[in-house]
């Protein structure tokens, strides 16, 4: 205690005063961009902006229209969608943050959301100028959001909407946040249905290769938007975030047209699918959920096409592996075939059919034959670990097959001469 209290009155004696005695700091006026429609909103637990965009239902976004998705009846069973969900209930959902690896102290300083209205699409932005406005902001978007039926994000289920359940849970003491709307994560459906013909599934690529949408030079990288906050927190400079409310936008505006693209995609028969990487794209995820009749239809258009040889042989093998799974295993036979014509180094066609002659067929001899060139296309294989594991699975079925053979030419009668 006398160590404290002399600390104290040095610091008396050098000029300082307690903080309790020091007028409170003059509030700082945020400054926003000139263009931006944003207000603030002053409530109980802080402050927050938001500004709101109303654009027309025939408005283009690269290739397509804002209106697409009103025309398209959601396929609820392949995204995830409660029945009777339509386009309407949905709230499509963006945010900023300041940093992109999410965590505890990730904090989302602007959230863009979208939603379909009589008079068109209405994109909303809630915006912290200071992150102590960040307890009203939350309690406004979430309620926002939490009253459709559905969110519609690119990402949001592992990035956005943990960080907005975590800062909940900091701020509003909510850990129920976001829990009840379903939701309908559109870099999942891309990754099902381009990552085998784009080199890219982030939204900017899908953008670029699907939607045929370009950007202005508004745009930002989405890298650089945690340093131009930090940077606009420090220096009050509306310029540092003009850039950054755009980026939020067209990201909202993509989200709508992008989900149409998809829903269309899952309501187009196999029959009328063009491209062929598309028709097996459909074929793998109609087969992930169990709709084998459009999977059949489906792999057969993408086979009847011109593919490169590493998709007909993914066609291939999906189609077998559905017969096969289906209980019929003999449609499988010269689909395996083909595939080991076309892909002689891989041994598991050679596999596939050394187990079919040697349980289906009791064909003993030609299980055999299949068995020595599955041995001989693993050695082959460029990964140690798997050439390991197919080698001692085919080794060990060389040796059971050797066996029978020597069981069967024990039971053979012995030839008699005649006299």
């Amino acid at each position: 205690m006398k160590d404290l209290a002399a600390l104290r009155a040095r610091l008396r004696r050098a000029g300082l005063k307690p903080a309790a005695t020091l007028p409170p700091p003059a509030p700082k006026t945020p400054a926003l961009p000139a263009d931006w429609p944003g207000q603030a909103v002053v409530t109980p637990i802080g402050t927050y902006f938001l500004a709101e965009y109303r654009y027309a239902s025939d408005r283009p976004h690269g290739k397509g229209i804002l209106s697409d998705l009103l025309g398209i009846s959601l396929p609820q069973d392949l995204l995830d969608l409660e029945i009777g969900t339509t386009p309407a209930d949905l709230i499509f959902m963006d945010t900023e943050t300041t940093g992109l690896s999410g965590g505890a102290g990730t904090l989302a300083f602007l959230v863009g959301t979208g939603s379909y209205t009589e008079e068109g699409f209405l994109v909303r932005q809630y915006f912290l100028t200071d992150p102590s406005g960040e307890a009203a902001m939350l309690e406004a978007c979430l309620a926002e959001m939490e009253a459709g039926k559905a969110l519609v994000t690119f990402n949001g289920r592992a990035f956005d909407v943990p960080i907005l359940q975590t800062r909940s849970a900091l701020r509003l003491r909510r850990l129920d946040a976001l829990t009840q709307p379903a939701h309908f994560d559109l870099l999942i459906h891309s990754r099902r249905l381009w990552r085998n013909r784009l080199e890219s599934c982030s939204l900017h690529g899908l953008e670029t290769d699907v939607l045929d949408f370009r950007r202005s030079t508004e745009d930002v990288p989405s890298g650089m938007i945690p340093y131009l906050y930090r940077e606009y927190l420090q220096t009050n400079d509306p310029n540092l975030m003009a850039g950054v409310l755009y980026h939020n936008v067209q990201d909202i505006l993509s989200l709508a047209v992008l989900a149409a693209e998809v829903a269309g995609r899952y309501r187009t028969s196999p029959d009328e699918i063009a491209d062929p990487l598309d028709a097996l794209a459909m074929a793998l995820i109609y087969r992930r959920l169990g709709r084998v009749e459009l999977a059949e239809q489906s792999f057969q258009c993408a086979l009847d096409a011109a593919l490169e040889t590493a998709d007909h042989v993914r066609a291939l093998e999906g189609l077998a592996s559905l017969y096969k799974s289906g209980g019929d295993p003999e449609r499988s036979v010269e689909l395996w075939e083909a595939w080991h014509a076309a892909d002689p180094e891989d041994p598991h066609p050679c596999v596939e059919l050394a187990k079919f002659h040697e349980w289906r067929t009791q064909d003993v001899q030609t299980a055999m034959r299949w068995a020595k060139s599955a041995a001989e296309a693993s050695r082959r294989m460029p990964s140690a670990s798997r050439r390991r594991k197919v080698a001692r699975a085919v080794a060990h079925r060389i040796r059971r097959l050797k066996r029978k053979q020597k069981k069967r030419s024990r039971k053979k009668p012995a030839r008699t001469s005649r006299t």
